[in-house]
């Protein structure tokens, strides 16, 4: 005997049958959304905790964040990372032999990692420059701080830091959060100023 619904069924029957429908809707929403605020919370670097073991580096570097890492040559031709200096603060400018700014401020830093010694570590990256002209202008300055080489026309470690100008300097404290910046040339006062916030306990 075939079964029949009644008029009075027939309603609740469709009605289940949308909310079914309308759940799975908003479940399918949900998830990926979830998954994107897990994402974003865990690139959120600002307010993470530098004991709590490595640190995520961001595509870019921004105040208050980790400072993005990277491995260049020396002029050397020695391979350097910047999270090599991870437990000490670090200076790094951004420099080119064409750039006369650069020119003054480059014997104020080697100043700065004399003073200080092994409490901080100064350390050059060139822009836009060809390797031969850079390893000539430290060379000249007597620069003996590390000194990184760029591609002269691929600068892809400037472009994380969004170097446009020269000369352009970055304070990473001990933890390898990026604390300061200075565009343009600096000056011995400057320098100290911000080196004492990085050595300072706070790492401010």
């Amino acid at each position: 005997m075939r079964s029949t619904l009644s008029s009075a069924d027939a309603p609740e029957s469709r009605r289940l049958s949308r909310g079914a429908i309308v759940a799975l809707i908003v479940v399918s929403l949900a998830i990926p959304v979830g998954v994107l605020a897990l994402i974003l919370r865990a690139h959120d670097v600002s307010s993470v905790d530098t004991t709590a073991g490595p640190l995520i580096t961001p595509r870019k570097a921004k105040v208050g964040q980790v400072a993005p890492d990277f491995t260049l040559p020396g002029v050397d031709g020695k391979p350097v990372t910047l999270s090599g200096w991870r437990g000490r603060p670090v200076v790094l400018t951004f420099f080119a032999s064409w750039c006369n700014p650069c020119e003054q401020d480059m014997p104020i830093l080697e100043r700065a990692q004399h003073d200080n010694g092994d409490r901080i570590a100064v350390v050059g990256v060139n822009y836009r420059d060809f390797p031969a002209d850079t390893r000539d202008f430290v060379r000249r300055l007597r620069v003996t701080f590390p000194t990184l080489v760029e591609d002269s026309t691929d600068n892809p470690v400037a472009a994380r830091y969004d170097v446009n100008s020269m000369p352009d300097t970055v304070f990473i404290d001990a933890s390898g959060v990026v604390r300061e910046r200075i565009y343009g040339p600096t000056s011995t006062a400057d320098l100290k100023s911000a080196v004492a916030r990085l050595l300072a306990p706070s790492g401010r």
